[in-house]
């Protein structure tokens, strides 16, 4: 575009990325099969996972609002205290959906405000998470233009979901859960992460043992049960703020044992110490009263010639008061 100033220049090549990405995703080839099955239920309740994302998806309720269901329901099935709002990011959860067939696709419908600066692109792929299309959208609003979206509008974003077949049901199967592909993902680590079979992630979905072009699209998980998920994420960061808590605790208790310790010993010890003075102080008071007694108790007798010539015979020289002193 050498005709036209920069910024217009740049803002084409803006607008031609941007409709690359665009064409790049509705030319993503999809190998699991959503379709409805002849063999299945009309509708099913289900569930699809979500990973808890800044800044706008890192509490219960916002990521309820735009699935219109509770935070409850979401707090149940993904295992977590049902009070506990905030969440962390990378967060994985699991939101209940009802799965039906619109035409010969099955989707959980789901109504959404729409905000300023969205379109049906931006919404599939950052608040859905690529749990649907902007095509799968286009296809059920045909007469919304998925670039101007009047802001306030309910817009329904189909969600790819399915049901299990008879088949399936027979074998116990009783959720497909809808799972977004990551790039570090591998079919190992996934059945672990829900507690499905390998065999049964493959059977579900062609792409052999490589999912590799799965990468960022919906997958379906068959489950027997509802997988209890890791609270790694929380708890992490939870146990991080109270292990040095409890260690601080633990700590602090043992040296208020050890100091009450001490002090016992210390009181103990004191006491005896004390006992023994008083042992040994009454022992001298015994020792110092049986001297004196010897003395002091018992009368000295004396001679009466012994007494005359003490007193010279009496004389009253020698009295005190009423009674004789001696010489």
């Amino acid at each position: 575009f050498p005709f036209l100033p920069l910024h217009s220049q740049i803002l084409c090549l803006v607008i031609m990325l941007f409709s690359t990405n665009i064409v790049a995703q509705s030319q993503q080839d999809n190998r699991t099969n959503f379709s409805c099955p002849s063999d299945s239920p009309p509708s099913c309740e289900t569930y699809v996972t979500y990973i808890a994302q800044s800044p706008n998806f890192l509490s219960l309720t916002n990521i309820s609002n735009i699935f219109d269901t509770s935070p409850l329901s979401i707090a149940r099935a993904s295992n977590l205290e049902p009070m506990d709002d905030k969440l962390v990011k990378d967060q994985v959860l699991l939101v209940p959906v009802t799965c039906g067939c619109t035409g010969n696709r099955s989707f959980a419908n789901i109504s959404y405000e729409i905000n300023q600066g969205d379109s049906f692109y931006f919404v599939a792929t950052t608040s859905y998470e690529n749990l649907t299309n902007w095509r799968a959208v286009m296809d059920l609003n045909p007469v919304l233009s998925p670039n101007k979206l009047p802001i306030g509008i309910q817009v329904v974003f189909p969600l790819f979901c399915k049901c299990p077949s008879k088949n399936q049901l027979d074998k116990e199967i009783r959720y497909l859960i809808t799972y977004v592909w990551k790039p570090g993902d591998n079919v190992s680590l996934v059945s672990d992460k829900f507690g499905a079979s390998p065999e049964d992630i493959m059977s579900e979905n062609n792409y052999g043992q490589n999912f590799t072009a799965a990468n960022n699209l919906p997958v379906l998980i068959p489950v027997t049960r509802l997988p209890v998920l890791a609270r790694s994420p929380s708890d992490g960061r939870k146990g991080g703020i109270r292990l040095p808590v409890i260690i601080g605790i633990s700590l602090g208790c043992t040296l208020l044992v050890l100091v009450l310790a001490v002090l016992l010993v210390y009181v103990y010890c004191l006491k005896m110490k004390t006992l023994n003075r008083s042992a040994s102080s009454a022992e001298n008071a015994d020792k110092l009263l049986s001297g004196v007694s010897g003395y002091v108790s018992r009368p000295t007798m004396y001679e009466t010639d012994a007494i005359m010539e003490a007193t010279m015979n009496l004389s009253e020289q020698c009295k005190i008061g009423i009674s004789v002193q001696g010489k």
